[in-house]
């Protein structure tokens, strides 16, 4: 009997040894599941908040402005400006006007491995550059007659303009041997586009000088010091030719590979000028690369975001210039694959972009550049699409003080735009197969609500089964016998990373109900409701991954 009672205390520690190891294994959804469950419904005829965890309640002051409800999603990357010379391309383009308005294009220079841009043909017998700029002006000029905005990457260095051509992943990333070579070409080329566009023009454009200078070899095949001299003598050269020009270093990598981080920003602020001589070089906006990785069930802009801001904030000439995110996607699936996808284009993509956000906005973001929110081969929208369109709702509005205890992907951007008050109420989980839904409870005083007792209330909605295709999709391409890549990337944007050439005839032959599911639906309309005890109380319950727009309106 003594030997029964040791071995089962023995088989309670084993037990609670693995508990334990689990549990911090799933520390994350172990916090969300303490949080959602129980979940109680207030008693209408009580106090309202009385039985509701604190953790969900959102407090929101409509009589306190923090911000603005800004544009972060205008500007599309595009990696080749030769596009544009296609009629066909330009035409396609022509429905994302609604929310797109630059493009920033990349490697105009030269140095590619697709050998595109092939501008500078070398120096004559005196020492001066041969240039050929009839390509860049056909490709400009057709860019241009879109009505987008252009802005310019000052890179590749061509290759004639280095003895070791070493090709790495995205081309030719050595500085130039000869930097007076490189001058008169960045030179010329800006010349090239002041002439043909003229001055007042090219001055509103930006440009940014190289991509991820600190992504060695693939970007920059030189040191740190070696970028800070690069950019220098760039910026220098530019503003020779315009001298308002608005330009900027390249875009940081993020990534652990990184071989610097801020060191950029204290060099622009208080460095020996390689050009000039003086302390530190003109940097009218700063940027970084964001990519998250859905297998590693992170939102991981704060840890990324955070140094950055705090650097810049830390030199007044820089507190308050652009930081933008001029690279972003979701880079891997939940399975680790990568493909040519770049985001996720399910209710998954969906509650991950109004977190990220949320986010931007604490974290002063001015920009995000998209690499587009359209499904591969059509015009149809990816539900964050849909996301944006409500933000578009919003834009221009003032941002409300929000107080909670939220510790978790879940949150309410609250805004007032004429005489209306928006709340976009998300919830994200960072595993596709979470089931955690919640209900956040938004309490809305002061301002606004103090001057009216009822609100019609409008509501649309983006979760599994509201504004979302892809599911369908996937379903009839797989019962439409097309071939699957069970080792592709699933779920991204681009149904090819996953399947056969035969999914493009089961999108066409659906494409009329695709349609109507990727539409943002609304799911409430001109629901009325009364303050109560001096405030507007809500209770809106969410899908795990789900994202609303709530539209109040004084009545």
């Amino acid at each position: 009997m003594l030997m029964s009672f040791k071995k089962i205390g023995v088989l309670f520690i084993f037990l609670l040894s693995v508990a334990v190891v689990f549990t911090c294994s799933k520390a994350e959804d172990v916090e969300e599941e303490i949080t959602e469950n129980p979940e109680p419904d207030p008693d209408p005829d009580s106090d309202p908040d009385a039985n509701i965890p604190a953790n969900r309640i959102v407090t929101i002051n409509t009589g306190n402005v923090v911000g603005q409800i800004y544009n972060f999603w205008s500007t599309r990357p595009m990696v080749n400006q030769t596009r544009f010379n296609s009629a066909n391309f330009r035409g396609s383009i022509e429905p994302i006007k609604d929310y797109v308005e630059s493009y920033n294009m990349v490697r105009t220079m030269g140095g590619r491995t697709d050998n595109l841009n092939m501008f500078y043909k070398g120096v004559d017998a005196s020492g001066n550059i041969i240039t050929d700029f009839s390509g860049l002006l056909n490709s400009m000029r057709n860019f241009m007659s879109t009505g987008f905005k252009p802005r310019i990457v000052l890179s590749k260095v061509p290759w004639e303009m280095v003895a070791d051509k070493t090709v790495n992943t995205y081309g030719n990333t050595s500085p130039p041997d000869d930097y007076n070579h490189w001058r008169q070409y960045v030179n010329a080329f800006l010349t090239t586009l002041v002439s043909e566009f003229g001055m007042d023009e090219v001055k509103t454009w930006r440009f940014r000088v190289s991509t991820e200078p600190n992504y060695t070899p693939n970007h920059w095949n030189g040191t740190k010091e070696d970028y800070f001299k690069h950019y220098d003598i760039t910026v220098d050269e530019v503003l020779k030719v315009i001298p308002d020009a608005i330009i900027g270093p390249g875009n940081m990598l993020t990534e652990s590979v990184a071989t610097y981080t801020t060191e950029l920003i204290d060099h622009c602020a208080t460095g020996t000028n390689y050009a000039t001589g003086a302390m530190g070089t003109k940097m009218d906006f700063f940027s970084i690369s964001y990519y998250e990785k859905i297998d590693k069930n992170t939102v991981a802009l704060p840890q990324i975001i955070e140094p950055y801001r705090n650097k810049l904030n830390s030199y007044s000439q820089f507190s308050d210039i652009p930081l933008d995110i001029q690279e972003f996607g979701m880079l891997r699936d939940e399975n680790g694959v990568r493909g040519i996808s770049l985001t996720d284009g399910t209710e998954l993509g969906v509650s991950w972009y109004a977190r990220v956000a949320d986010l931007a906005y604490n974290y002063r973001i001015t920009e995000i550049y998209d690499w587009g929110q359209e499904i591969e081969s059509s015009n149809l929208p990816q539900g964050r699409r849909n996301v944006t369109k409500m933000f578009q709702m919003m834009e221009g509005g003032s941002r409300l003080e929000t107080i909670d205890n939220i510790n978790v992907h879940a949150g309410v951007i609250p805004a007032i735009k004429n005489g209306n008050i928006y709340l976009l109420v998300y919830n994200h989980n960072t595993t596709r197969n979470s089931t955690f839904k919640r209900t956040l409870y938004p309490r809305l005083e002061g301002g606004e609500i103090s001057e009216n007792n009822t609100w019609k209330m409008n509501e649309w909605t983006v979760d599994k089964t509201h504004g979302i295709m892809m599911h369908e999709l996937y379903k009839d391409v797989r019962e439409a016998g097309v071939g699957e890549k069970t080792n592709g990337r699933i779920y991204g944007n681009r149904p090819s990373d996953r399947f056969e050439d035969g999914w493009k005839d089961v999108l066409n032959s659906n494409l009329a109900k695709y349609k109507t599911m990727a539409e943002l639906p609304q799911t409430i309309t001109d629901s009325i409701i009364e303050k109560k005890d001096g405030k507007l109380s809500l209770a809106i319950k969410l899908e795990p991954h789900s994202v609303k727009l709530l539209e109040l309106i004084p009545e």
